[in-house]
């Protein structure tokens, strides 16, 4: 087996990679449609997003992918200890995810990290395979589905009222894909309150972001062909309240995500949360009609956002894992056993 760089690939080799990922998400969530081959190139040609950079690689055995490695390494200064690796076909085919840590583990040292993190659904053979190459499960997440038909209108016209109501000095403005100069500030304020979301056991630092940062990630989610519907909730003085995105994917709309969502801690316990996300779930049905479905992922312990995301409907689909080691002890455990095969 060799590993090679998905933007190395010919045509044949790269459908029998996007194949590995395909399969892969379709056992995840068996509705969404699962990734096309011209959004796979888009991502795997364009590796920032959000302060990270990301490597893609695929586990071949001559012409044949029998895996696929997503490598994300963190580039802000207080976590640059860390990588990130999702290996798509690991928990069917061990030998080929093996090969394709070991390419992550290259790349992980080369950049000077000490931390791997691997991402998975939380089945038997992805923990077999994790725990394998000596990583202990250290975060769970629930993701779960959301029918945007199926939500009750009645539920929203309250939320949105209560909020009103109790945060009356909170104004909501709306953008799609790049943030007004008059809300930059806000806007970073919003996103930096995400360093409160619970991290369970992963190892991660509290990061930084200024208006650079917005504004690289917004040309990499253009370059990547979506669409991202901001709502930020501002006090009298512009100051940030909350926030929410949604991530629109044209190709496939049914595809679409739910991405964050943050209160700012002096606002919070006023109803803001609900009231933006009932906001968001109304422009959508009016703006994105064909973006029928949401999925979106929160920590098992996150009590407060999950209950917001149950009563308006989501539904669960799988559950997460992330599962952490030093990358001395993945190499000592490859090299002792490697990981263990479930059948």
């Amino acid at each position: 087996m060799h590993v090679v760089p998905l933007t190395q690939l010919d045509d044949i080799r790269f459908a029998s990679a996007l194949a590995v990922q395909q399969r892969d998400e379709a056992a995840v969530d068996p509705v969404t449609p699962p990734i096309t081959a011209p959004e796979l190139r888009r991502y795997a040609a364009h590796d920032r997003t959000e302060g990270n950079r990301h490597e893609r690689f695929a586990v071949l055995d001559g012409d044949t992918a029998r895996g696929l490695v997503h490598v994300e390494l963190e580039l802000d200064e207080a976590n640059a200890h860390r990588a990130n690796i999702e290996i798509f076909g690991a928990a069917r085919d061990v030998a080929a995810g093996a090969a394709g840590l070991r390419t992550g583990l290259d790349l992980a040292d080369e950049t000077g990290r000490t931390l791997i993190t691997g991402w998975g659904p939380r089945t038997d053979g992805e923990h077999a395979f994790w725990t394998g190459v000596g990583a202990t499960l250290a975060y769970r997440e629930r993701v779960s589905a959301l029918r945007l038909d199926r939500v009750d209108p009645e539920l929203m016209e309250a939320w949105a009222a209560d909020g009103a109501r109790r945060a009356s000095d909170i104004e909501i403005v709306r953008w799609i894909d790049r943030c007004p100069d008059a809300h930059i500030d806000a806007f970073v304020e919003a996103q930096m309150a995400m360093n409160d979301m619970p991290h369970e056991g992963l190892d991660i630092n509290a990061w930084d972001i200024d208006a650079d940062d917005v504004r690289e990630e917004e040309a990499t989610m253009a370059a990547l062909g979506l669409r991202v519907m901001t709502m930020l909730a501002v006090d009298l003085d512009g100051r940030s309240a909350a926030h929410t995105r949604v991530h629109v994917n044209p190709t496939r709309p049914a595809a679409s995500y739910q991405w964050d969502t943050a209160v700012v801690d002096r606002h919070r316990g006023r109803g803001i949360g609900k009231w933006i996300k009932a906001a968001m779930w109304r422009w959508l049905r009016e703006a994105e009609p064909a973006a029928t479905r949401l999925t979106t992922g929160n920590a098992q312990s996150n009590d407060a956002m999950l209950a917001i995301n149950v009563a308006m409907g989501y539904e669960p689909l799988i559950e997460y894992g992330a599962w952490q080691a030093r990358i001395d002890e993945m190499r000592a455990a490859l090299s002792r056993r490697g990981p263990r095969s479930t059948d």
